[in-house]
């Protein structure tokens, strides 16, 4: 009797276990039938308003990169680049010794990149000595400038070699430029330097310009702070030959100076029209793009119910250029896309969807098709629920990240494109929901 019975509940479990064995489903799968989504596009020229604008500013203070160049780029003309720099003491203090004298004084650029044409193209840089204090706690913008000494203290042509080592004891390309004896003779001059605020009351600083002219050429960018950057002074006194380095530490004040003359270009820039064939984004305090959606309200509320966004994209496809346009003048790896605040000079509001993850939101240039994607859905579910965004904001911003160390530049096809396949675009999918 008991086996009897120990079989009976064993069979009932089995039937039990098996009558509940069903393929799983996501919580909520059937309250939203697939049917009920609705896929829309925004691409024509009465949907999407946009157009380019110059970028008055960016704060270039303590980047990470120095850049010096001259670039003229047949679609977004001529870009130059400057900077300037404070220099420290390499030890606490210099005591140049006994009947010191000066015999010469090199400028080391550590090398970290380039951007452009750097084929046998010449960059001349020119070297002066800052008069104007600089302050770390001031703020310098790309289009800020100092005072500096008329007096040129050097003059040095080169062809950039960002990727080749110069010796076998420096394993980096470093350029090397000859300054002027006159600025070490004034250092030995001077005497002893007990400590660095000493010195940097004495030496203001470098500025370090670069000519204009007709070649492609490039953009180089420098890191200051390398061990292999320094402003070396060779001296010798009553008892040896010595050698001296100045250097830039992370808390010596420098930033970049950038010029852009767009009417320069083969075919120039329109800017701040509502409607182009072609939009340009350009890092450096180039160019940003301007997008808004002024139809979105009146499209949903002609809609039957309530517009839930499930899912929101803005597609930019990149405006067809040859490989070795692409080579030179590689785009941005990465756009950003945030809300407009035009009133402001050049701030901008975060938009939520850029808080959610990198991979949600987009903005990376695919080399394979040359499209960038943002996904936006919040940003217009806010719209269409409001008008706008938020207070003061007025359409979204596209810019280059990192823009104040990057001069990568890119084109992409706007609202008047010819191709309705390559326009900047909008696509929705969205449900109806009456309650």
């Amino acid at each position: 009797m008991k086996l009897r019975a120990l079989t009976l509940i064993l069979i009932i479990g089995l039937i039990g276990l098996a009558s509940c064995k069903k393929t799983p489903k996501k919580i909520g799968n059937d309250l939203q039938p697939t049917n009920s989504l609705i896929t829309v596009s925004f691409n024509d020229q009465q949907n999407i308003e946009a157009s380019t604008f110059t970028v008055p500013f960016l704060s270039t203070k303590n980047l990470n990169y120095a850049f010096i160049g001259n670039m003229n780029d047949p679609v977004f003309g001529n870009s130059n680049f400057d900077f300037y720099s404070q220099y420290s003491l390499s030890t606490s203090s210099v005591n140049w010794g006994e009947d010191a004298v000066a015999d010469s004084i090199v400028l080391n650029l550590c090398y970290n990149g380039y951007y452009g044409d750097t084929t046998d193209k010449v960059l001349t840089v020119r070297v002066y000595e800052i008069l104007e204090e600089m302050y770390a706690d001031s703020t310098y913008k790309s289009n800020n400038t100092l005072e500096c000494d008329a007096t040129e203290l050097a003059c040095h042509s080169f062809v950039p070699r960002p990727l080749t080592a110069m010796d076998s004891t420096i394993d980096r390309g470093v350029l090397r430029i000859n300054i002027d004896n006159s600025l070490a003779e004034k250092f030995v001059a001077h005497g002893a330097f007990n400590t660095n605020d000493d010195f940097k009351e004495f030496f203001k600083g470098l500025h370090l310009t670069c000519d204009k002219d007709a070649v492609p050429a490039s953009a180089v960018s420098f890191s200051l702070t390398h061990s292999y950057s320094y402003l070396r002074v060779y001296y010798h006194n009553s008892t040896d030959t010595l050698k001296y380095d100045f250097d830039v530490n992370s808390s010596d004040v420098r930033f970049n100076h950038y010029t852009h003359d767009f009417s320069t270009a083969i075919e120039p820039i329109v800017f701040n029209a509502a409607d182009n064939e072609k939009l340009y984004v350009q890092g450096a305090a180039g160019t940003r793009v301007w997008v808004n959606f002024p139809n979105l309200q009146e499209w949903a509320s002609s809609l039957e119910g309530n517009v839930a966004i499930n899912d929101a994209k803005l597609y930019l496809t990149g405006v067809d250029a040859d490989s070795t346009e692409l080579a030179m003048y590689a785009p941005p790896s990465k756009l950003v896309v945030a809300g407009a605040r035009f009133e402001a000079d050049t701030s901008y509001v975060i938009i939520p969807d850029q808080l959610i993850s990198a991979d949600y939101y987009g903005g990376n240039y695919n080399a394979t098709d040359g499209i960038v994607w943002f996904r936006i859905t919040e940003y217009i579910q806010n719209v269409i629920k409001n008008g706008v965004y938020a207070t003061s904001c007025n359409g979204l911003l596209i810019y280059a990240d990192q823009g104040s160390l990057s001069p990568h530049r890119w084109a992409f096809y706007g609202p008047q494109c010819d191709s309705t396949d390559k326009r900047i675009r909008l696509e929705l999918v969205y449900s109806l929901i009456n309650d």
